[in-house]
This record gives structure tokens, sequence and C-alpha cells, in this order.
């Protein structure tokens, strides 16, 4: 039997790479609720109120987008290691765990693009050249981007927990 080896370095950027995930997993379920009460404003005719919402929506998701690209150089460290890792099969699970949270980072670009999107038309809506009727359905697709968010970090901790054991 091949005896275990993990670097250091990977065993450092996997913790990193937890904590900065669940950073963003806390962003983004904050901001569904907020998506809900946007879409109600909206359907009360509350603009003002509703793009107030969506602004600071937009500094938290900067805020998020940052973590991404740190979550980003942590994931390369790890990749980085992956061949130093014994046995190769731990390597492999590994490498899925890594593609799970690589995901995630595109999925939190497609929900940063709904969400500029979204206070696009609200913008648009306040300033009365557009009707607005896109926003319950962008809400909706901000709302699945960060339920797939979830899931795909939920998918890092479980493959994690497969490599722990390896």
């Amino acid at each position: 039997m091949t005896p275990r080896n993990v670097p250091e370095d990977f065993l450092k950027a996997r913790q990193q790479a937890s904590i900065i995930a669940l950073e963003i997993i806390a962003i983004s379920n904050s901001s569904t609720v907020n998506f809900n009460q946007i879409a109600q404003l909206d359907s009360q005719g509350n603009y003002t109120e509703a793009l107030i919402l969506v602004s600071q929506e937009l500094q938290r998701n900067a805020e998020a987008r940052k973590k991404a690209i740190d979550l980003s150089v942590q994931l390369t460290t790890m990749a980085k290691n992956l061949d130093k890792i014994s046995p190769a099969s731990a390597g492999q699970i590994a490498l899925e765990a890594i593609s799970s949270e690589t995901a995630l980072i595109s999925r939190l670009i497609t929900y940063n693009d709904y969400l500029s999107q979204l206070l696009q038309i609200l913008q648009d809506k306040f300033l009365g050249k557009a009707s607005g009727d896109k926003i319950p359905e962008l809400v909706a697709k901000i709302n699945d981007e960060a339920k797939a968010i979830n899931d795909l970090n939920q998918k890092f901790d479980d493959v994690m927990k497969q490599f722990d054991v390896k």
C-alpha cells in the first residue's frame, strides 16, 4: 500500500479555499432574501427602494467577486500540488473537488451578470424607459445561481470528505 502523502501547501490552500467559499455562500444566501424583497418592491411600484436594495447587492457582489479571485488563487495552489499527492487515487479525488469549486466561480460570474442586468432594468424602469417585465425572471435566475453555488460548494465538501478517508 502506498503511504499517504499530502503536501502542506495543498492542505493550507484547501483550508483557505473552504473558508473563502463559505464567505461567498454567506453573501449569496443573504442576497437571496433581498432579491425576493426587490421583486416585491417592484410589484408594489416602489422603484426607489428596490433600486437602493439592488445597489447594495451590487456592492455585496463586488465583495463576492474579490473573494472568488482569492478562491481561484487557493484552487490554483491546490491544483499545482496534485501530482505530489499519494496515493494517486487521492489526487484524483482532490481534482474532482477542485473542479466543483472552479464551477462555483463560473456560476458566481453568471450570478453577477444577472445582478447587473437586474440593476439596469430597475434603473430603466425607474426612469420610465422600460416596463421591467423581466424582473421576476431575472430574480428567479439569480436565485437558481445562488442555489447552484451552494450545491457546488456542498459537492466540494463531500468530495473532500472522501479525500480525507482515501
